[in-house]
């Protein structure tokens, strides 16, 4: 079984990066990354190409998102993306709290994005409509029993969780498939937006998820491992996670881990580019021999 693992916030210049020969999947933002995406389409092999709007990047800029424009270039390469997420609102401004009523009326404003949407886009089943935490619940009903020619949507996504806490995470996705399970579309597909904690995703029934962490990781010097995320950057040693404080055996398999993957600690210590090729192979195994890990409470995984 293998999981649709997303790495987001990269870019990709020749045939002969790690992430074309090894077929990552990639999401790319649609509002920052055309040039990106123009290229990658260039490039791209067995690649999965996932386009989010980027709703939150023009919402941090104050910027508005022409949702024509968004559509008619989905339309033009409709054949080569593999999903593409509808606009979603946004509530409040930047360093100003959304009101009550900003908050209460941005999920149906969402909705009505992916409803316009839906209706101009040529690939219909591959727009996914987006439920964020600290929405009333009413609003993820309603996507799954919500139906086009008797059909029910067969992929939506949850989002809003970066920078929260593992354990409100986890709470906030087992009542969503709680509530998935009991609805009228209960093998509805799940994409988890900003999202890879592997536990989580072994444990919840996602069919596929996106993040920067493989990326961010090794900016900040390190290498995720098994072990979790661990420093091995010479500028960050006096950190209590460094490679030089772990056990000999751990380093031992790190250093295999690393030749493995065509670079070596020395390198990894060295370089951002050895790190960034040490994190995208490691969670392309992890994808490639994604185990669920989760039991029947949950909607089971039918492939």
């Amino acid at each position: 079984m293998s999981f649709n693992l997303y790495l987001a916030g990269g870019k990709v210049k020749t045939q002969d990066d790690i992430i074309i020969k090894r077929g990552c999947d990639v999401l790319f933002s649609q509002i920052n990354d055309r040039k990106a995406i123009k290229k990658f389409l260039e490039l791209m092999s067995n690649n999965k190409l996932f386009i989010d709007s980027g709703a939150y990047s023009a919402w941090s800029k104050n910027k508005h998102i022409d949702v024509d424009d968004y559509i008619k270039f989905i339309n033009e390469n409709t054949d080569k993306f593999t999903l593409f997420a509808s606009v979603d609102d946004i509530p409040g401004e930047l360093r100003r709290k959304p009101t009550l009523w900003e908050q209460r009326e941005s999920p149906a404003k969402s909705w009505h994005n992916y409803l316009y949407m839906r209706e101009q886009v040529k690939d219909k089943d591959k727009l996914l409509p987006v439920f964020h935490i600290g929405e009333d619940f009413r609003h993820l009903q309603n996507m799954l029993d919500a139906t086009f020619n008797g059909e029910h949507i067969p992929y939506i996504g949850l989002g809003g969780t970066v920078g929260l806490a593992c354990t409100v995470k986890e709470d906030w996705y087992k009542q969503c498939f709680k509530i998935i399970q009991q609805s009228s579309n209960p093998n509805v597909k799940v994409h988890a937006f900003g999202m890879t904690n592997l536990e989580i995703l072994e444990n919840y029934p996602f069919e596929s998820a996106d993040s920067t962490t493989w990326l961010m990781a090794a900016i900040n010097g390190e290498l995720c491992t098994k072990y979790g995320r661990i420093c091995v950057s010479q500028q960050v040693q006096h950190k209590p996670s460094h490679y030089n404080k772990l056990p000999q055996l751990v380093q031992q398999q790190i250093n295999e881990q690393c030749v493995l993957y065509g670079t070596s600690i020395e390198q990894c210590m060295e370089d951002q580019d050895s790190r960034q090729l040490y994190n995208i192979n490691y969670f392309k195994d992890w994808a490639d021999n994604y185990k669920y890990k989760g039991n029947n409470r949950y909607q089971k995984r039918l492939f």
